[in-house]
């Protein structure tokens, strides 16, 4: 297997205060195959964090390289999240790196998630798709895929999705028969984003990778600043009737089908499930699909 490079770019904002979410979700990457350079950037409101974070984490931790940056005044608030993006353009243009990766401080991507990523990235591209992954929370013995917080149909317009607006599911079939197919959910949203070099050419000359221009795209889904900054390429290029280009596998189980593992990213934290408890019955991964 070749020797991968990957870059890896995390915004954690006031890092301490969740350092061992950052510890897991470092140590997912840890377990790539290949030399990793981490880049952490960190609000300038807690620049004083700056020394004791690097040492507790390299204390954990082994990287070919470890770096804390502590960014300007400039990115305050959720525009922290953009704060990386120089130092991935030029990463990009000089190739420096196999695979350009940008996550939040506390979503665990893990070797199995980057296999069935790296798997399957060049046959979807031929669709116009790419393999995507599901956000969930483990919440009072649940596994609740808050992104996506309701029962799709696959075979009819699932009502109601944005507004009034309803969302169909598209669906692919597969060359591995240990799936049934790929599906793309109406929240294509993953708090993170990997890219080869050939998309990240296409994403930082892109509309996404612009803060601003990047809102046009996700049109009535509206997705803040924060969310637009791991948007990647998921809504450029697309076809008539496409909404967005991120696809998860799904597998059989007794129920019927569910995403499979290695299309999954758990949130550290249960804040949305929670949120949604308050004003519905939680859904568990088990039963987000009806036939």
């Amino acid at each position: 297997m070749k020797n991968f490079k990957f870059l890896v770019l995390v915004t954690a904002h006031n890092p301490l205060s969740r350092f061992d979410e950052l510890l897991e979700t470092l140590r997912g990457y840890e377990e790539l195959p290949g030399e990793k350079d981490v880049f952490v950037y960190i609000d300038y409101e807690h620049k004083d964090d700056e020394k004791a974070l690097k040492e507790l984490l390299l204390s954990n931790l082994t990287f070919n390289a470890l770096n804390i940056v502590v960014a300007s005044e400039v990115w305050e608030g959720f525009s922290l999240t953009w704060a990386h993006k120089g130092l991935l353009r030029e990463a990009v243009l000089n190739k420096y790196y196999d695979f350009y990766v940008y996550t939040e401080n506390d979503m665990l991507f893990n070797s199995e998630n980057f296999f069935y990523w790296l798997y399957f990235k060049d046959i979807l591209k031929k669709h116009n798709l790419e393999p995507g992954f599901c956000r969930y929370e483990v919440y009072k013995d649940k596994f609740v895929p808050f992104d996506n917080h309701r029962v799709w149909s696959l075979s009819s317009e699932t009502p109601s999705v944005w507004g009034d607006r309803p969302y169909r599911v598209q669906s692919y079939l597969t060359p591995r028969d240990n799936f049934v197919g790929f599906v793309s959910l109406g929240n294509p949203y993953m708090g993170m984003m990997i890219l080869d070099q050939d998309m990240a050419e296409r994403y930082i000359n892109s509309q996404s990778f612009d803060p601003l221009k990047s809102f046009e795209l996700t049109q009535f889904r509206c997705w803040p600043i924060a969310d637009r900054s791991s948007m990647g390429l998921a809504f450029e290029g697309l076809r008539h009737r496409q909404e967005h280009r991120r696809v998860v596998p799904l597998v059989k189980t007794d129920k019927g089908v569910q995403i499979a593992p290695c299309g999954l990213l758990e949130h550290k934290d249960t804040k949305y499930s929670a949120a949604l408890e308050d004003k519905e019955e939680l859904i568990d991964l088990s039963s987000m699909f009806s036939l």
